[in-house]
């Protein structure tokens, strides 16, 4: 690699880490005047003006837009470049939040020990081997080592393929930018014959061991499965006659949380197991009664299970669960009856788990146009609450179902299953049916490249664990699973929606290539600089050109 490559990397770092774009905040926009000048900067761009622009993200609610641009060589075969643009925001800087924006004079404050750091971090800092500063390691680093690529390939008189780069909003929230990037996909292959054959995307690794570095052919799934319990009203000092759903969450969460029944397991890989995020009773008020309803909603990694597959396991779950519930209820009640001199009563209360898709089709035949209407109408208050930050999503999910159970007949207790957004398909190249020689060798090509050019080991993990945009670049799933998945996620087209059926379209291979990076969202975030300024570029680059067929 060139010392004018590395100075370029450099340069677009410290340009790009100057920029504020804080996920789902008004700065996410600055990202559209930095590459507006960084394009007009670049000769080929000027030449060529209809090959980079600014997609707009359909519906979005800051108005942010997706950078492209476009670099045509010889034939079809087509090499697309990833990375996400938004980061997390600098408070926990305190003092030097600004600073944090300046890479160089971050790490020197920390150098100087003007920052109090942790003890694990001292010796990085001593080592003077690391770069700080927000967004160097996740993930603008990336960001500038895929700037550069575009530099460079443009200057070629003559190369095989074409580079796409897309920088992408929101990948901290939502994915707004990788989802709303897949028409734009669409778009640009059609109108330039692009034939997609790979995507690069850089985000950082870690390392337990530091003489190891890692390439992924893929991402881990998430799916955040949302459990709504409705029970029966009864004062506190009647209890036998209702129904708590605390207690039946409770039985449910205890079932579930850190179960191994949801593990995947691919070639030695796991998903780590699921865990609950939320879990709280609708009351709003104190009172002496049991409260009517709960909810809770839990994160589920997967590696190869599909959404209808870990809701179908849920539901087994839930009513396990809620038969336990009805069982320690009846010995509960029988063993009270017995204390006061009473006969054993039965107990009314029946295992009934539903999903959102059935509770909607029954309201609509309970309640007909008339649900129909109102739902539609909440919907539209909870989006422009959600977009006015009045509002989290998962509590919108709540205010939905309980406005469907407004208008269905049946009252009795009920365990509502349904998705709440966001959604990230696992995606691995070991799920195309297809890979062309190239590409099934690039890993193990990328390894020997290297440990040849510099000394570094790698292995190969299938999965990138952090979640990332890949996710949004394979969808293998049938028509049947596509329909299942918008069925029983709320807020699906109004507020969140993936084009799952173009992805399936447009799906391609994958490979994560990003720097050693450590502290990740943490006021000591940083960057290996051989990693940054030479390894990783010049492993991305190989990656192109074998892609290519650059290299023979």
């Amino acid at each position: 690699m060139d010392t004018e490559v590395q100075r370029l990397i450099e340069k677009n770092l410290m340009d790009y880490v100057a920029v504020k774009t804080y996920t789902n905040t008004k700065f996410e926009t600055n990202t559209k005047e930095f590459f507006q000048n960084w394009f007009k900067k670049q000769r080929y761009f000027n030449e060529h003006p209809d090959h980079f622009g600014f997609y707009q993200i359909k519906g979005d609610h800051l108005n942010r837009h997706i950078p492209w641009g476009l670099v045509k060589g010889n034939g079809d075969d087509t090499v697309v470049l990833i990375h996400h643009s938004d980061t997390v925001d600098t408070l926990d800087y305190g003092k030097y939040s600004e600073d944090a924006h300046d890479p160089i004079k971050i790490t020197k404050i920390i150098e100087e020990g003007k920052i109090q750091i942790p003890e694990s971090v001292e010796e990085d800092v001593n080592s003077k081997e690391w770069l700080f500063g927000r967004g160097t390691a996740d993930m603008k680093g990336g960001g500038a080592i895929h700037m550069t690529m575009i530099q460079r390939y443009s200057e070629l008189q003559d190369f095989n393929g074409n580079l796409v780069m897309l920088a992408l909003p929101d990948e901290e929230n939502l994915s707004a930018g990788m989802r709303g990037a897949i028409p734009l996909l669409k778009e640009l292959k059609e109108k330039y014959s692009l034939n997609y054959i790979l995507m690069i995307n850089s985000e950082p690794h870690e390392r337990h061991n530091k003489d190891l570095g890692t390439i992924y052919d893929g991402s881990i799934g998430k799916l955040m499965p949302l459990v709504y319990v409705r029970g029966k009203l009864a004062h506190v000092g009647q209890v036998f006659n209702g129904l708590n759903p605390i207690y039946l969450l409770s039985k449910i969460v205890c079932k579930t949380e850190l179960s191994n029944e949801f593990l995947d397991v691919v070639e030695g890989e796991a998903s780590p197991p699921p865990t609950w995020l939320y879990f709280k009773d609708r009351k709003e008020v104190y009172d002496v009664s049991l409260p009517i309803s709960a909810g809770g909603y839990m994160s589920v990694l997967t590696l190869k299970t599909s959404p209808k597959e870990i809701l179908d396991l849920l539901n087994k779950i839930c009513k396990e669960a809620f038969l336990e519930v009805i069982l320690e209820m009846k010995n509960s009640y029988k063993d009270y009856l017995s204390k006061i001199g009473q006969d054993n009563k039965e107990l009314p209360w029946k295992v009934n788990v539903k999903t959102f898709s059935q509770v909607y089709e029954e309201a609509i035949k309970d309640s007909g146009d008339k649900f129909i209407e109102a739902f539609e109408k909440e919907t539209r208050v909870l989006k422009e609450r959600i977009i006015n930050n009045e509002l989290n999503i998962p509590e919108a999910c709540y205010i939905l179902i309980e406005k469907t159970m407004e208008y269905i007949n049946d009252l009795s207790p009920v365990v509502v299953i349904a998705m709440s957004p966001p959604y990230y398909p696992h995606v691995c190249n070991n799920m195309l049916n297809e890979l062309n020689d190239k590409i099934s060798h690039l890993t193990n090509h990328l390894i020997d490249f290297a440990d040849q050019s510099f000394g570094q080991r790698y292995e190969i993990q299938h999965y990138y664990t952090g979640i990332s945009d890949l996710s949004y670049a394979i969808f293998e799933s049938n028509e049947e699973s596509i329909e299942y998945i918008k069925n029983n996620m709320l807020l699906w087209g109004q507020v969140y929606e993936i084009p799952l059926n173009t992805i399936k379209e447009l799906s391609m291979p994958v490979i994560n290539i990003g720097p050693w990076g450590k502290d990740f969202h943490k006021y000591t975030e940083r960057v290996f600089i051989k990693d940054l300024y030479y390894r990783t570029p010049k492993m991305v680059m190989e990656a192109i050109d074998f892609a290519l067929n650059n290299k023979q």
